[in-house]
């Protein structure tokens, strides 16, 4: 698949940003579980990366991770963005936090994921981990940080907490609502003197076709994370919805998708 992303609004000068072009590889095996859902593209993560490009600020001088991500394409949207960003700044140390961190659970996702980061030139600003959401456990708001699991010979062990989660389509059912949540809690930077705390921005079908996603929002609030949900279709007049989503998995006419901004505070 190659994606020509471009931001869905205009500089404030006129002027038409600059798209970007990804190039995805799905994977081609036939699925036989709930944790191979990832082998192909879903409809939030084309969102997602669309909304990214129109607010490439959002992301600029932060470490970002990437829950449950698929064939890749949000967390390479955030590492091609990065890498504009830094080229167009004046010459200045290289940020080594200014990357992303692309997650999934499943060992053959991670493997295709690798490939597309190559496939996009995207090794300096991308990496993959293993990360598993029932594995994160919701009671780590100082300092944060998330559990990597084992893969290809790595230990589990502790990640440093990042200052920005995105996530699409990461809810099939209730109890990864729950999963997501604390995940998210864990994985954010808790808020200090003169800094607010990390935010998470996520997109999901709505409870009609993703059971479960009814009470994401709930789930968040309760363990303290402050939540606020928008209608993709009202956001920038419905036109994140009008590019590209003839290659998602599952997309319908009419399908409705939700705008999570989860904020540890």
């Amino acid at each position: 698949l190659v994606y020509d992303l471009t931001p869905v609004d205009q500089c404030k000068c006129g002027e038409q940003k600059k798209d970007t072009k990804i190039i995805i590889g799905q994977v081609t095996k036939r699925q036989s579980a709930q944790t191979d859902v990832g082998f192909v593209m879903w409809p939030s993560a084309i969102v997602l990366s669309r909304w990214l490009m129109s607010n490439p600020h959002l992301i600029q001088g932060k470490s970002v991770l990437e829950l449950g991500a698929g064939c890749g394409l949000v967390g390479i949207v955030v590492a091609s963005l990065l890498t504009r960003l830094r080229d167009n700044q004046e010459p200045t140390p290289e940020d080594p936090s200014s990357k992303v961190i692309i997650t999934d659970i499943n060992d053959t996702v991670l493997e295709n994921i690798s490939q597309n980061i190559k496939l996009n030139e995207m090794e300096s600003v991308a990496s993959v981990a293993k990360l598993d959401f029932y594995r994160q456990f919701g009671n780590n708001y100082i300092p944060g940080g998330w559990i990597e699991s084992e893969m290809k010979g790595m230990i589990e062990q502790p990640r440093k907490p990042v200052d920005v989660i995105l996530a699409a389509d990461i809810i099939c059912q209730r109890e990864d609502a729950i999963a997501a949540a604390k995940t998210i809690h864990d994985a954010l930077v808790p808020p200090s003197e003169g800094r607010c705390g990390g935010v998470a921005y996520i997109v999901c079908a709505d409870s009609g076709h993703r059971f479960g996603v009814e009470i994401f929002a709930s789930e968040c609030e309760g363990i303290g994370l402050d939540v606020k949900t928008n209608k993709v279709a009202e956001l920038y007049d419905g036109k994140l919805l009008l590019e590209c989503m003839e290659s998602a998995c599952g997309y319908v006419d009419g399908m409705e998708l939700t705008f999570f901004e989860v904020r540890k505070q």
